[in-house]
């Protein structure tokens, strides 16, 4: 096999194996979450460059990332409102067809970002004791309860994972209680590097290996006489 060839399949292999393998960590502290990523510059939407009453349709662009929304009926997009507790005095809520401007208990927000990212997380501003809220990835989900505060009014959840992903969608359940709603005053997303981490060791790994191919496939030094 040509050395080009065999370092194509080495960095296939790696690409799959990280991809089959990723490893999750979730968190329900924004605190923990925080201090796990502190080496890495977080992208933050706080929705301050947005504007009150400023609806996105589901399937609508805000800063570059697409907003996907699907759940109770009287549900249409996201709207930027500051009708609720949030950080810069907006936050994203649900366009609900009633004119109310958040999330209603079993509506689901997914949003794409821009670019890959293997972090993400959000603050969910909820009443006390109202039900569970929280972001899934795959089949990855980082859920929190609302018996107790993260900060202010919010929960937090979030997730890392050891290889990027596209796309991550918010939630809240209740168990058809019908009381878990929800706005969102801030999404943290950090952009994913290349490779990625679990990348780095298998191509470690696969060059380790393909060094020994090569040292194996080393001809005998040829000894001159005289």
């Amino acid at each position: 096999m040509k050395l080009a060839s065999m370092i194509a399949a080495v960095a296939l292999a790696a690409a799959s194996a990280g991809a089959a393998d990723a490893a999750v960590t979730t968190y329900t502290s924004s605190a923990a979450f925080n201090a796990a990523l502190a080496s890495f510059t977080p992208t933050v939407e706080n929705f301050s460059s947005g504007s009150a009453g400023q609806t996105i349709a589901s399937g609508g662009s805000f800063n570059g990332n697409t907003y996907t929304t699907s759940g109770n009926p009287s549900l249409d997009g996201t709207i930027i409102t500051n009708q609720f507790n949030s950080f810069t005095g907006l936050s994203l809520g649900g366009n609900q067809s009633g004119s109310a401007q958040f999330f209603f208990s079993g509506d689901h927000v997914t949003v794409t970002f821009a670019a890959p990212v293997f972090a993400v997380g959000a603050f969910f501003n909820v009443n006390a004791d109202s039900g569970n809220f929280g972001v899934t990835v795959g089949g990855d989900t980082a859920s929190a309860d609302s018996a107790t505060y993260d900060t202010s009014t919010f929960v937090f959840a979030g997730l890392v994972s050891d290889t990027s992903f596209n796309s991550a969608t918010f939630f809240s359940s209740d168990g058809g209680a019908g009381t878990a709603s929800f706005n969102i005053p801030e999404i943290i997303s950090v952009a994913a590097g290349v490779p990625e981490p679990a990348s780095w060791a298998m191509m470690l790994m696969g060059f380790g290996g393909l060094g020994a191919v090569l040292r194996r496939r080393r001809p005998p030094a040829v000894t001159a006489t005289a």
